[in-house]
């Protein structure tokens, strides 16, 4: 694709050696990957400025690069004010703006949008629509599954997907929405058919600072900008921000607090049986999913759809054929009985917890680390809602990165000795894993919080195969639990 038609639509402040004509055949943000034909966007990141690697990007043929400051090369130069923005814009009109065909929704929150972007799109495909989901569990497409590095790809990566997503025949893509995508501008320029807001709770503190500035990030995708129409929860503090201040239309749903779509004689135990009513449109459902927490999913996913206008029978009958989400609450063994769950936020371990008790008349056993490298401030309130919910905690690693997991596991210890010291550290997680799975007796529940459906641990760099579900199934093998 020419050049001029590459920046079409994007705020532009300078052109140097500009040509038109040129042609660009690939695109990307990394020194690493230029290649004869590029269009090399100088980000300047955390550790990393673009711009000092120009001269590696000029001798890999690279024919173009975008910039906030003019630099000392021969390249053609597309001054902008910001680059990342830019690059969203750039990314659309590269893959011919397939997003604009597309009906695409955005799920964001701290907890829960993996569960409702397959709920919205198991029954939007159930009722025979084409669908795409996007998060982070990779790329949904026509029975395929393509992993990803991150919950919202990066602007050139996500742009490909909605035009292989056109070009499939694919009418809706169900995608979540992360905070950091909103606050680097990944999403510039697309307009959402729908958003929805989960819930909001600490996490990512690392990178944002404060929750005003996470709850700011947020907020960006609850804008005129990006949505049409909004779904929101009313029983979230965040929720009732958001009410007050959106210019956009909106729907709300909850369980406490007046709403357009709420659930009435509820029971959460094992999968989720309810009344609801939706816009005054009552109905009973039945769905896989335990937990209050996932009856608040299966309300952010029903309010959605009902937007989309899906009929309430074709909602009854998807949902009661659904599937669990794969490392969200799996329930494994029956002599033993394990819990495996993604839940990495002091709020997320509190659901967890909360209702993996309504489950056992024995003891509740946990299982969890934090990550390293990531909102440390979590560590010690983690331990501290370990030990008021679960009877015996056992605390070990979890994707370490470049932190020493013993000093994660210490921090995690404060919080924990302030309430209880019924506790066991053991760094391997495996180990963990085997002693929390063996010691339990059949009457207790051992929950396994953080990964979920990982499939690698990250320490120094590498990530080396793991799976938290593999490890109990070897420990049922192995001792003959069923």
């Amino acid at each position: 694709m020419k050049l001029g038609e590459l920046i079409s639509g994007v705020p532009v402040l300078h052109l140097i050696n500009y040509n038109e004509d040129i042609e660009i055949s690939h695109l990307t943000l990394s020194s690493n990957d230029c290649q004869e034909g590029s269009l090399f966007f100088a980000i300047r990141g955390s550790s990393h400025d673009g711009a000092n690697y120009i001269s590696d990007v000029e001798l890999k043929g690279t024919v173009a690069v975008v910039t906030e400051c003019p630099l000392k090369c021969s390249l053609t130069q597309v001054v902008v004010s910001d680059v990342r923005q830019s690059m969203a814009l750039i990314s659309a009109n590269f893959n011919y703006n397939a997003h604009k065909e597309l009906k695409i929704i955005g799920i964001t929150g701290t907890n829960g949008k993996t569960t409702v972007t397959k709920m919205i799109s198991e029954v939007l495909k159930a009722g025979g629509k084409r669908v795409a989901t996007i998060g982070t569990l990779g790329v949904y497409m026509n029975g395929k599954r393509t992993h990803t590095t991150l919950t919202t790809p990066d602007p050139i990566e996500l742009h490909r997907i909605f035009q292989i997503a056109l070009l499939s025949g694919i009418e809706y893509v169900v995608m979540e929405v992360s905070a950091h995508a909103l606050e680097l501008r990944k999403l510039a320029g697309i307009r959402f058919e729908v958003v929805a807001l989960t819930n909001l709770t600490q996490d990512h503190l690392d990178y944002f600072g404060t929750m005003e500035n996470y709850k700011n990030a947020k907020k960006l995708l609850f804008s005129k900008e990006f949505s049409a129409f909004q779904v929101i929860n009313v029983d979230d503090d965040f929720g009732i921000e958001l009410i007050r201040q959106t210019k956009v239309p909106f729907a709300t749903y909850g369980v406490k607090n007046p709403s357009d779509v709420f659930a009435i004689d509820y029971e959460t135990r094992m999968g989720t049986r309810a009344v609801i009513n939706c816009f005054d449109d009552v109905f009973e459902l039945y769905s896989p999913f335990s937990g209050d927490f996932n009856l608040y999913n299966t309300l952010t996913a029903i309010t959605v759809l009902r937007l989309l206008s899906i009929k309430s029978e074709d909602i009854i009958k998807a949902f009661f054929r659904m599937e669990e989400v794969e490392g969200r609450f799996n329930i494994l063994g029956n002599r033993k009985r394990v819990i495996i769950d993604f839940a990495h936020t002091p709020d997320g371990l509190k659901n967890l917890l909360q209702s993996a008790r309504k489950l056992t008349d024995g003891r509740l056993i946990v299982v969890f680390g934090c990550g390293g490298n990531r909102d440390d401030k979590k560590r010690s309130v983690m331990g501290r809602i370990a030990a008021e919910l679960a009877d015996f905690t056992v605390i070990t690693s979890d994707n370490p990165r470049y932190e020493e997991p013993l000093t994660i596991i210490r921090q995690i210890e404060e919080g924990h000795k302030e309430v209880s010291h019924n506790y066991i550290s053991i760094i391997n997680r495996s180990h963990a894993i085997n002693y929390a799975v063996t010691t339990a007796s059949t009457n207790d529940i051992v929950v396994i919080a953080g990964k979920g459906a990982e499939d690698y641990i990250e320490e120094r760099g590498v990530k080396r195969p793991y799976s938290d579900k593999n490890e109990v199934l070897e420990i049922f093998r192995r001792w003959n639990y069923e």
